[in-house]
């Protein structure tokens, strides 16, 4: 019976060899763990993992900031209506110099003032991770761009400014959220 097991699974082997089918890559993981810092945005997790959807892996974090000042903080908008921060999102740690690839840009209209955020509230803002398919990408997306640690970054304005275009962020200190994992 060994024999003849093995037998079946040298010729599938070979069939698929030959095929030109590749087998499925072993699914990419980022970091094991991080832990929650002091940062001044705070997700919702430490650790998202994509979901295989039709034509797509994604995942959704929230991220949370909460004036602590006595003074109001501004934020950059990128639509007349929109009441919550632009934002952007980028590897950290020993994953910082990375590539990563995530399907979201933002395409906004000029001439919008900053959001105004007062002392003692919060805003939080749902970002999309991952990345609908991309079979005509070049190079080929890889799952390794898509996983890894990462952080967010709300854009926080130094001052009130009558287009968002022109706001001047602060600190990146001051508005980048704790590191957290995206994992398959």
């Amino acid at each position: 019976m060994k024999c003849s097991l093995l037998g079946v699974a040298w010729l599938a082997g070979i069939t698929l060899g030959c095929s030109g089918v590749e087998p499925a890559a072993a699914p990419v993981e980022g970091p094991a763990t991080v832990e929650r810092d002091q940062s001044p945005v705070q997700t919702d997790s430490l650790s998202y993992g994509l979901v295989r959807r039709p034509g797509e892996y994604r995942a959704f974090v929230l991220a949370t900031y909460r004036n602590s000042t006595s003074t109001p903080v501004y934020f950059a908008r990128c639509g007349g209506r929109d009441t919550l921060p632009m934002f952007s999102i980028g590897r950290t740690g020993t994953d910082s110099l990375r590539r990563h690839f995530i399907d979201w840009a933002w395409a906004c209209v000029g001439g919008v003032p900053t959001g105004v955020l007062a002392p003692g509230l919060s805003v939080t803002v749902r970002v999309p991770l991952g990345s609908i398919d991309q079979p005509n990408m070049q190079p080929p997306l890889r799952p390794e761009d898509l996983v890894g640690q990462f952080r967010v970054a709300l854009s926080l304005c130094a001052s009130n400014v009558s287009d968002s275009d022109s706001c001047t962020p602060v600190p990146q200190a001051a508005r980048r959220s704790n590191a957290f994992v995206v994992h398959y």
